[in-house]
């Protein structure tokens, strides 16, 4: 706030003394550029003195419009929240690679040699059980962060439909974290050693996600981030650079695409339902010592 000030009345004292002149050289440019383009205009009719506003950074509502910089608690919230299925994967990948390192697993099936049956039990417990802690994450998460805008009187257009919308992002979160604890899961049954698959999953994420971003920006639309954060926010957009040659040289221009929440719930289940296909194939077979 201080420096803001300062610049401030930088600004203003230069416009105290100049801003006339400022005025009318912007209607001279402006003149004449019509003579080229009747239609330009400079806008110098809304040229005026600064005020400090215009050298703060805006304070964030809870509730707001979701283009806004800073962006509003909410959209923040719905944003944060996929982070909150890597715990998913972890609980996911563990469950099965420490029953198979620790001969938990070879010992159940002695008693219960139904291999197909066996593996659906594990996965379900690891899907089920990462549940109520992401619900109580999220829980904590969202409400922690109304509770920090109402004390700062902050919460803007809030209605009891905020709620909901709230809900329903914590929803889909809950899914979400079900089927991604569903392919850690079959990660871990299908490599055996959690860093391994724990291994594969960052890497996955980290590198391979991260070059094609860069090397094929329109493959985004088909990233397990984009989609996932497609599901969790209800809808997401990426932009890609398309560019134009002419006689006059290159230009860009950055468009942005969007991702249907639809599209980003059905790829998070085929990659699921695919992997843990996978995996009850190779269980069947496979030693699992």
């Amino acid at each position: 706030m201080a420096d803001a000030r300062v610049f401030y009345e930088q600004q203003l004292a230069d416009w105290e003394e100049h801003g006339d002149e400022y005025v009318v050289q912007c209607e001279a440019d402006e003149a004449a550029a019509q003579d080229a383009e009747p239609g330009a205009d400079f806008g110098c009719d809304q040229m005026g003195a600064p005020q400090l506003e215009h050298f703060v950074t805006p304070t964030p509502t809870f509730v707001g419009d979701e283009q806004a910089w800073p962006a509003p608690g909410m959209t923040t919230v719905a944003q944060l929240a996929p982070l909150l299925t890597l715990f998913a994967v972890l609980v996911g990948v563990s469950f099965l690679t420490a029953e198979i390192s620790t001969g938990a697993l070879g010992l159940w099936l002695t008693f219960e040699p139904r291999r197909q049956r066996v593996y659906w039990s594990k996965a379900l417990a690891a899907t089920l059980g990462v549940l109520p802690v992401v619900v109580l994450a999220y829980v904590v998460m969202a409400g922690g962060a109304y509770g920090a805008y109402a004390l700062n009187g902050r919460l803007g257009d809030f209605s009891p439909a905020t709620w909901g919308e709230l809900a329903a992002i914590g929803g889909r979160v809950a899914v979400a974290a079900a089927l991604v604890a569903a392919t850690g899961a079959a990660l871990g049954a299908l490599l055996k050693h959690a860093a391994a698959a724990l291994g594969l999953a960052v890497g996955w994420f980290v590198v391979v996600e991260s070059v094609v971003a860069a090397w094929a920006p329109e493959a985004q639309r088909w990233l397990v981030r984009t989609n996932l954060a497609a599901w969790t926010e209800g809808g997401t957009t990426y932009w890609v650079n398309e560019c134009t040659t002419d006689a006059t040289g290159t230009l860009c221009e950055s468009v942005e695409h969007a991702v249907s929440q639809a599209q980003g719930g059905l790829l998070l289940l085929g990659l699921a339902a695919v992997l843990s296909l996978l995996a009850v194939l190779v269980f069947r077979r496979r030693d699992v010592a």
